[in-house]
């Protein structure tokens, strides 16, 4: 229930700037989302490339708003946004990894700090696998991750499969 009052709310505000311009509904937005959009990418990447796509994501919900159609929640549609243009962004830069390479998970450093471990480990999960798992903790459900990432709920499924998989086994090593 509280989860859908929220959407309706994001969908009300995001609705209110559409048709009026109306900057405190876009702020109230951009206060809500922007950091676990941040998060999101930092996660995908690093912290300028996430900071560089966090902010282009944002001038794009201010140019397309007649794009988005209320057929979603808005998140879904924000992290959409910037799923692509995290991609656009790692193609311009020649940074582009779709390895797909369990073996990529190999050599890393432990350090003492759980959370900075666990960190480590999903930098080195395959970048299909690590999108996957990091929209599920943003709490994205399967439809939305497979809409987000444009595949199929079973391909997501399997994503998430293999990168608890990988995270399990080789959290045991540090």
């Amino acid at each position: 229930m509280k989860s859908e009052t929220a959407t309706s709310c994001n969908e009300t505000l995001f609705r209110r700037y559409r048709q009026t311009g109306d900057s405190a509904a876009l702020s109230a937005l951009y206060e809500q989302h922007c950091n676990n959009l941040y998060y999101y990418l930092l996660v995908m990447s690093d912290p300028n490339t996430a900071a560089d796509v966090t902010q282009k994501v944002w001038l794009k919900v201010m140019e397309s708003t007649q794009d988005y159609q209320n057929q979603g929640r808005f998140q879904a549609w924000l992290f959409t946004i910037g799923h692509r243009m995290l991609i656009d962004e790692f193609r311009q830069s020649k940074r582009w990894q779709a390895d797909t390479d369990p073996d990529t998970l190999g050599s890393v450093t432990p350090v003492n700090d759980n959370e900075a471990d666990f960190h480590q480990l999903l930098k080195h999960l395959p970048f299909t696998q690590r999108e996957a798992f990091s929209l599920q903790q943003e709490g994205f459900s399967l439809q939305d991750i497979a809409s987000i990432c444009d595949v199929p709920v079973e391909t997501v499924k399997t994503r998430l499969r293999y990168a608890r998989n990988n995270l399990k086994k080789h959290w045991k090593t540090l």
